[in-house]
């Protein structure tokens, strides 16, 4: 009787993003101490400093026989785009306003950082799967991982903050990076740095 052995290779896999990482902190340092105390009474996760970034494209677990493929895509997008200025500004929640679980600094400058993002999801094509949700840059500074206690409150606090804005900076780079998984919640560490076109 002849028996049937099957062989199961498991591919090595990595939870990867591409991502700018956010240096520039003096103004959030003013600012986060307010809004934490502002929002004491709800149940948050505050985002370590170290962590803070703006997502460009969410790729997720990935073979990592595709990531020398994807950097040398990611080189080839930096040497298309130039260094842009953005800064932040207004606090923000997602879904809603009204239904807060991710707390987020907004985005503000000119085109620039969609035209990057553009050019990865174009550099990309056919090798991952972006989400075909629409890009919306931001800054998660908090998770409210049970629910809001009171919606009403915790809104008029991020509207209060409509008119506060960061001083501009450059971005320069962006990072490849990989999420790690943890019981304390997501750990980031870089992969690769690729810079923008230079002048």
């Amino acid at each position: 009787m002849r028996t049937s052995i099957k062989y199961q290779f498991q591919v090595e896999t990595k939870r990867i993003f591409i991502a700018i990482k956010i240096h520039h902190k003096n103004q959030i340092r003013k600012i986060l101490p307010q809004v934490q105390l502002d929002l004491k009474d709800e149940w948050i996760k505050w985002v370590d400093l170290n962590g803070l970034h703006i997502t460009l494209g969410f790729i997720g677990a990935t073979d990592v026989r595709k990531l020398e493929l994807i950097k040398m895509r990611l080189r080839q997008c930096g040497n298309l785009i130039p260094p842009f200025q953005i800064r932040l500004k207004a606090l923000g929640a997602f879904p809603s306003i009204n239904k807060a679980r991710v707390l987020w600094f907004g985005v503000d400058g000119d085109n620039s950082i969609y035209d990057l993002r553009n050019e990865l999801v174009n550099q990309l094509e056919h090798i991952v799967d972006f989400s075909d949700t629409k890009f919306s840059p931001h800054v998660t500074f908090g998770r409210i991982k049970h629910g809001v206690k009171n919606p009403e409150m915790v809104k008029q606090k991020l509207e209060s903050y409509n008119e506060w804005y960061d001083e501009t900076f450059w971005v320069k780079e962006f990072v490849l990076m990989e999420s790690k998984l943890s019981q304390d919640g997501s750990v980031y560490e870089v992969l690769d740095r690729f810079a923008l076109k230079e002048a």
